[in-house]
């Protein structure tokens, strides 16, 4: 990975999300491709809170916009905490597992809601898609991750990672490191 002078955030993660895309062979739409570069562009400028996503969606009653708001909130953490750190959440109360099936059905609902708006077709087309692919969607960040990170990633918790998750992009990184998971291994 080259870091080019001049580039901009944006530019930067433009070039991993798309290849990231390209190696998982996620069908994605140019309007879902450029929300998950914003997503990581805005995430590095400012991090998601530690608020739980739970509290957050309880709080997503009080107006239409509020509920937009941390709904797309609460997919958006979902989808960057669990590609971007699911190592550190086996030592949570909550695992990656929770973090997927929260910010899947926080997209499927503004899906839902976009796509009674006629103004709005597009972002309920780009939720939908985020929403029904979110596992794929976490493995491209995962890629992305690991693609941003120094060093080598380590083995034991790749394969670790893979028996909880049972990614599909996981067992490729193991296979082309020569360690062959077996499907019935899978927690």
């Amino acid at each position: 990975m080259e870091l080019k002078v001049n580039e901009s955030v944006a530019e930067f993660f433009q070039d991993l999300v798309a290849e990231a895309i390209r190696n998982q062979k996620v069908d994605t739409t140019t309007p879902t491709e450029c929300y998950l570069v914003s997503l990581l562009s805005d995430f590095l400028k400012a991090p998601p809170d530690d608020e739980p996503l739970a509290l957050k969606l309880a709080q997503a009653v009080n107006s239409p916009d509020e509920r937009i708001r941390q709904l797309k909130d609460v997919g958006d953490t979902s989808l960057y905490v669990s590609g971007f750190f699911s190592d550190s959440l086996q030592r949570k109360l909550v695992d990656v597992d929770y973090y997927i099936q929260m910010g899947g059905a926080a997209y499927m609902e503004l899906a839902r809601y976009f796509r009674g708006n006629q103004h709005s077709i597009v972002f309920g087309e780009v939720y939908d898609e985020l929403g029904n692919k979110f596992p794929r969607y976490v493995d491209v960040f995962a890629e992305v991750a690991e693609e941003t990170m120094t060093g080598n990633h380590n083995l034991v918790q790749l394969y670790e990672r893979w028996l909880r998750t049972g990614s599909e992009w996981m067992e490729r990184r193991l296979r082309a490191q020569g360690v062959l998971p077996r499907k019935g291994e899978l927690q």
